[in-house]
């Protein structure tokens, strides 16, 4: 390597380390033994002859990136650069290096806590204080096989097997608690707000504890709940229930501090990701299926309304006063779908509160999207605050969040019905679909943010497939259904299985897994009455395990009879024994344990299905 030459092309101010990388780069090294730069921290001498302290990098600081106080340690031609025998402050950190051999075995514990030193050692004396690799590694394994044990899958090939199960580990890794084991966790919601920022104010509170002294909840960091009424609102409701709650009362806690749902949790604040207030869908679902016991119900009622309200984190108060007062978000045919859905969320909690003033108000405001309806194209389309649309290009993803018209406009999953009339028809708006499920295909359904006729590579469009059913075409539904759990999720490769999707804490895996277990619901079980829909399994048999903490009955099991890759079409069903001809079951019926049993065929039969819609359709 010629030195100078990489110099050339490096900074030249200090060492440094970068906490945000999580490792030291060598382009420090290059610049130091190059001579084209000078420590930045003081030079002194100690036993191992020459070395160096780098302190505070203010010059980094200057340049716009961001570092912490950092020491290292680093070897280079024998020479030992920044041994220090110590090193403090707020901001400190330690890169340590030790000389190993072959065979040896080094044991290092790390204790982590976002709201002191004193909390990290007790997390560490808590869950770990004697305890050996060998014995935390098997203590880990049998979590995640109990964990990952709660859905039971036989038949299949041992390939789609291997992808449940991954997918299932995605649904349950993206949550991060940042409480410690005492209950103390950091609070950032405090401070004033600037749109999307708040200048945070760091607290550190205490959760509630149950009688027993146990947390009532925990704390958590976590990747947005974005669109996640049609994948993990589901799925964690039926074998993982005690994590919707637990997400939920946490979101909650986050409002009882802050005043506003988060989006996006991080570092016990605020982060504004994405858009609208997408946790009113995971705590509405949440109440509706009588999960929510964690926190007060009338609380959570009052938290979801504020935040749909001027001040909320539904958007800026300008504009949330236009769309309350003309139906639609100005210039963002993405955000008023979202708010419709969300608003029908609201309606149906007051529903079931009995708060009639709150539900007339939102379910008129859910019916706001309707104002974006383009006759010629026959979807959605953005408008300006003039009342004319932006533009109607069904494939340009100007005033979408990450979508177009083409797969966007099913969002409104709280109204098929209204969407099917306003297009002329079920039959109509089945051609439509079909139409771009057709034009989808041969790119496996896999689209970058905004292109292509259906994409489920991303959250706009994760209910499509499924939109057929409240057409009254679910045939249909069972057949693309299977197309895409094959087609996008079906493989174990990077690009096969996992090729350009958005997981975003396993939202894609979590569909895959209702995919293939059979089980949807397009209202995300936010309906005051929820249910589950039915589509075609891959898998012989399913066996979830219930809950007894949230459910009477102790398992669920989903039976197919005559399954097959060409099998896709069901022919009929049983629930209890008992026949069943429409193409949804109840969450209460799910909640007392039992069967659902399917048969199914190579052709459809298009008299089974269509008995009649679920409650508040």
């Amino acid at each position: 390597m010629n030195i100078q030459e990489e110099i050339g092309k490096r900074r030249t101010f200090a060492i440094i380390s970068h906490p945000d990388a999580g490792k030291t780069t060598l382009t420090e090294k290059l610049l130091l033994f190059g001579g084209a730069i000078q420590t930045a921290g003081a030079v002194k001498s100690n036993k191992i002859k020459k070395s160096a302290t780098s302190d505070f990098m203010e010059i980094e600081k200057q340049r716009g990136i961001s570092v912490a106080t950092s020491v290292m340690t680093f070897n280079y031609d024998d020479k030992k650069i920044n041994d220090i025998e110590s090193h403090a402050g707020d901001n400190a950190g330690v890169s340590a290096w030790y000389d190993v051999k072959g065979g040896d075995e080094l044991q290092m514990k790390i204790a982590i806590s976002f709201t002191s030193i004193a909390n990290a050692k007790n997390n560490l004396r808590t869950e770990s204080d004697s305890k050996k690799f060998d014995e935390v590694r098997n203590e880990s394994k049998k979590v995640w096989n109990d964990w990952l044990g709660r859905i039971k899958v036989t038949g299949g090939t041992k390939e789609q097997k291997i992808k449940f199960y991954t997918d299932l580990w995605h649904v349950l890794l993206g949550r991060h608690k940042n409480n410690d084991v005492s209950g103390d966790y950091p609070d950032n919601t405090a401070g004033t707000r600037d749109g999307n920022f708040t200048n945070n104010i760091l607290k550190v509170r205490t959760l509630p504890k149950n009688k027993d002294g146990s947390l009532v909840h925990n704390m958590y960091n976590s990747d947005a709940f974005w669109l996640t009424q049609w994948n993990l609102n589901i799925l964690w409701g039926l074998a993982w229930p005690e994590v919707q709650d637990d997400l939920s009362a946490s979101m909650l806690r986050y409002e009882a501090n802050g005043g506003l749902i988060p989006r996006g949790p991080a570092g016990g604040g605020y982060s504004y990701i994405m858009t609208s207030c997408p946790a009113t869908n995971l705590i509405a679902g949440t109440f509706q299926k009588g999960l929510l016991t964690k926190f007060d119900k009338d609380s959570a009622f009052v938290a979801v309304k504020r935040n749909a309200l001027p001040g909320g984190m539904l958007g800026s108060a300008k504009d949330i006063d236009f769309y309350t007062a003309n139906g639609w978000w100005p210039e963002n045919a993405g955000i008023t779908i979202e708010a419709a859905f969300q608003d029908f969320a609201i309606a149906q909690m007051a529903k079931k509160l009995k708060k009639e003033e709150d539900y007339n108000f939102f379910t008129k405001r859910s019916k706001g999207w309707t104002n974006l309806y383009e006759s010629k194209q026959k979807l959605l389309f953005p408008k300006n605050s003039n009342g004319k649309f932006n533009h109607t290009d069904p494939l340009s993803k100007a005033g979408w969040i990450e979508a177009n018209a083409w797969q966007a406009s099913w969002g409104v999953s709280h109204d098929i019905p209204g969407l099917a009339k306003l297009m002329g028809g079920n039959d109509t708006l089945a051609s439509k679909l079909n139409h771009a499920f057709v034009m989808a295909e041969p790119s496996d359904f896999v689209f970058d943010y905004g292109s292509g006729y259906i994409s489920y590579a991303n959250q706009p469009g994760l209910s499509d497939a499924h939109v057929f059913n409240y057409a009254r075409k679910p045939w249909l539904t069972q057949y693309w259904v299977r197309r895409v759990q094959e087609k996008a999720y079906g493989g174990t490769t990077p690009d096969d299985g996992y090729g350009g999707q958005d997981e975003d804490q396993g939202q894609m895996g979590s569909l895959s897994v209702l995919m293939a277990i059979g089980l949807f619901n397009i209202q995300g079980n936010v309906s005051a009455e929820p249910v589950y829909d039915i589509t075609s399994p891959v898998f012989d048999e399913i066996i979830i395990k219930l809950d007894p903490k949230y459910y009477p009955g102790k398992e669920f099991v989903i039976k197919t009879h005559n399954n097959g890759a060409k099998n896709v079409y069901i022919q009929k069903a049983r629930v209890n024994g008992k026949a069943l001809n429409k193409f949804w079951f109840t969450h209460k019926e799910f909640s007392r344990g039992g069967s659902l049993e399917i048969w199914l065929g190579p052709k459809p039969n298009k008299a089974w299905g269509i008995a009649g819609l679920p409650p508040n359709n």
